[in-house]
């Protein structure tokens, strides 16, 4: 957190949070209970969550078979270091190997996303110990640590720029937006050439690793054709290269796949995941290939990086996921949920484009649809404006960068309160483009 002058601290009787302006904060939400789809706020307004809080809720907020499982876990062990198994930990991991796409069959834990991918990542440089890069894509985002911020799209006067580890950054394909006019098939055979000069002529050092996110989360919800994603997979192949995928954000049912491994047809060698795999509890990790030699001790360890209540948490979610159909609910109510925003971008002329799968949904406010001039105001009222009504959107970026309006509910979210949503946004942009609010 950045420190800022007084008056943007929030006063909490003798002590103050200091909070960055640019971020939000004067709007910001104090919540105090949570169920299904809904949020309520320490005046007592319930708002319908559209954000799943960062996406993390997979079943909802509070489902009862989570929070039963974290509390009888409670009552057995709490805390475990790395030197030693539990029963959460081990029934986990036997349920995750069921699911897991190909040999992604070795698991390592930890509590947050930023860590799983630079698990990710170390694992990489262990299997590849004479190479010294990492290619990433142009608007990628990994994380808000100080490695996986330097993996991720340019943050604005990035302080710690001076201690941030290397990476190459390539382009890769944007429907909306292609090169030269390029179809998307074109474009993806265009990037996928100048990803393979990367690795053959552009670095110093060989590359070690190629990561990708399956569906680019923050910077922009941009969805790559499978010919890209089968191309990348071959370049790595061709070079001995560590392909990993960061499906922190679309694992877990998010995309109507269990993960977006299985939506693509494609393996990696190593895959990162969080988010949604705890039901609201902090638990993230990485599946990495039989393939791959494993860390020696002391080489990745983590206090609470096994924390059996998240463990058994998850196991809950796991089993709700499948037991309850929900990548089946998750590819019907997107399809619905994108269906009516097409139809709504031919009304609104602030939708430039409209973008899925399953509850990855979102779309991209514009101040023109033939320039395709981006609008992060129109995305900032849209938010504004949604909470006036009780509905809670995400955006794309911080600090005022992004142009984009997240859909994401819990998978678990009724088709009664997904129209409800979508009948706010479609008032909401009305009422932005009446004002020319963008």
């Amino acid at each position: 957190m950045n420190v800022v002058p007084d008056q943007h601290r929030l006063e909490v009787g003798k002590k103050s949070i200091i909070h960055d302006p640019r971020d939000g904060d004067a709007r910001k939400i104090t919540l105090t209970r949570a169920r299904g789809s809904y949020v309520w706020d320490d005046a007592g307004r319930k708002y319908l969550d559209c954000t799943s809080q960062a996406w993390s809720n997979s079943l909802g907020a509070n489902d009862p078979r989570v929070i039963e499982a974290a509390i009888a876990q409670l009552r057995e062990i709490t805390h475990a270091r790395p030197n030693f198994n539990t029963h959460a930990l081990l029934e986990l991991t036997a349920r995750l190997r069921d699911i897991t796409p190909g040999d992604l069959n070795r698991i390592g834990y930890c509590l947050h996303g930023s860590l799983a991918v630079e698990m990710a990542l170390k694992l990489a440089f262990k299997n590849r110990p004479d190479r010294h890069n990492v290619i990433v894509m142009q608007d990628a985002y990994h994380g808000r640590s100080i490695t996986t911020m330097a993996a991720s799209w340019p943050h604005p006067n990035n302080p710690f720029l001076a201690i941030s580890p290397r990476f190459t950054r390539v382009p890769h394909p944007d429907a909306y937006r292609p090169r030269m006019g390029m179809d998307v098939e074109q474009e993806s055979a265009l990037c996928l050439s100048l990803i393979e000069d990367t690795v053959t002529k552009g670095v110093d050092g060989g590359v070690a690793a190629i990561m990708v996110e399956p569906i680019m989360g923050n910077g922009g919800h941009i969805v790559h054709p499978a010919s890209f994603h089968k191309g990348v997979r071959e370049i790595c192949d061709r070079h001995g290269i560590i392909l990993i995928w960061d499906e922190i954000q679309s694992g877990f049912g998010r995309t109507g796949a269990m993960f977006a491994a299985d939506l693509y047809s494609v393996v990696p060698d190593v895959m990162t995941f969080g988010k949604g795999i705890g039901g609201g509890f902090p638990l993230a990790g990485i599946f990495a290939s039989d393939r791959l030699e494993g860390f020696d001790a002391g080489e990745d360890a983590l206090t609470f990086g096994q924390f059996p209540v998240s463990m058994a948490a998850a196991i809950a979610t796991v089993d709700a996921i499948i037991a309850d159909k929900l990548c089946d609910n998750a590819r019907r109510l997107g399809d619905y949920a994108t269906q009516r925003l097409i139809e709504m971008s031919e009304r609104r002329k602030l939708i430039g484009d409209v973008r899925g799968p399953g509850l990855f949904v979102s779309l991209e406010l514009v101040r023109d649809k033939i320039t395709k001039e981006p609008s992060p105001r129109a995305a900032s009222e849209v938010y504004a404006r949604s909470v006036e009504k009780a509905v809670l959107f995400g955006e794309a970026r911080y600090a005022g960068l992004g142009n984009l309006i997240k859909v994401k509910p819990p998978l678990d979210c009724t088709h009664e309160d997904m129209a409800m949503a979508l009948d706010v946004l479609d008032e909401v942009l009305g009422s932005i483009e009446r004002d020319g609010a963008y």
